[in-house]
């Protein structure tokens, strides 16, 4: 039970650290040599044999190694997260910034997953799928209860595939049925960006840092600048984070070349410790606000440091 528990736990472990974006794999063995490292493992066996022995009903060893792993991870602090295959999967999609799916952003509450926007061109927009919907039945089997995570994995799938939902709408007396024809689904980083009055443009760079994000922040600042843009408010309130490479290059559009932006360390043997300096000749030299709250992090630390001229 033991050697199960162990070969499971290698399979990945995801780790956000301060500048985000850096993924850990462990090494292919476990390395019992410090002091307290049996004893954890003779701590863990034991449980786990008490609960086989003692618990009402079978226990889903994958599923208790799994929150095992997860359990220790947030012992650590809040960003470091386990990643079970399918999960990693997901993260890799949405960091590609396309997946294929329907084309919603989904929002689960007490009684439900509910449609909270719905992606322009997708599916989800051509089917008629609105704010509010609810998520009852998804290619037949009942949604109700399920979460986000769940409704998200079962929407998602094969590009041309079918997917058939039964949505509740505050409007309607009876749930309605949709066919969906599932296609690529667009996972930008910058989620809108537009002028304001006196000079100042607005950019909300929320969705994550993934392999298009400084092309999108390019893109972005460039429509702004021809609307005449003197000013610019960086919005990251929410940004979970993402590449770290990206980060680097979103800082670099603010940051002389060489600069160091952010210091990488780490204590095992398989790590080193470097500093990361801004990349590029193009710096933007205007004023800048750089909007922050407690759900900015990881990757999104390095630019909400920025120390700029204004």
């Amino acid at each position: 039970m033991e050697k199960r528990f162990r070969n499971f736990g290698l399979l990945v472990v995801a780790l956000g650290a301060l500048a985000g974006g850096l993924f850990v794999r462990l090494p292919n063995r476990t390395d019992y040599s410090g002091v307290e490292s049996p004893e954890i493992a003779a701590n863990y066996s034991e449980a786990l044999s008490v609960i086989e022995d003692n618990y009402i009903a079978p226990v889903d060893h994958e599923k208790v190694a799994e929150s095992s792993i997860q359990g220790m991870l947030w012992a650590l602090d809040p960003h470091s997260s386990f990643f079970n295959r399918e999960e990693l999967k997901k993260l890799y999609e949405e960091q590609s910034s396309r997946f294929f799916g329907i084309g919603v952003s989904i929002l689960q509450h007490r009684d439900g997953v509910y449609v909270q926007s719905v992606v322009s061109g997708t599916p989800a927009e051509k089917a008629g799928l609105r704010y509010g919907d609810k998520f009852v039945e998804i290619d037949g089997k009942n949604s109700e209860k399920w979460t986000s995570a769940e409704v998200s994995k079962n929407v998602r799938g094969v590009r041309g595939s079918l997917v058939k939902i039964k949505i509740d709408r505050a409007s309607e007396a009876n749930p309605i049925e949709m066919e969906l024809t599932r296609d690529g689904v667009p996972f930008p980083s910058v989620r809108n960006f537009f002028m304001l009055r006196d000079g100042t443009g607005y950019i909300g760079l929320t969705g994550g840092f993934q392999e298009t994000t400084s092309e999108e922040l390019d893109r972005a600042i460039t429509e702004l600048k021809k609307s005449g843009m003197k000013n610019l408010i960086l919005d990251l309130r929410g940004n979970p984070g993402g590449l770290l490479p990206q980060a680097i290059e979103v800082s670099s559009r603010f940051i002389p070349r060489g600069q160091t932006i952010v210091s990488v360390k780490g204590r095992s043997r398989f790590s080193k410790s470097e500093d990361l300096r801004a990349v590029g000749s193009r710096v933007e030299n205007f004023p800048l606000v750089v909007l922050i709250n407690g759900f900015s992090a990881s990757a999104s630390e390095s630019p909400k440091c920025l120390t700029l001229p204004a």
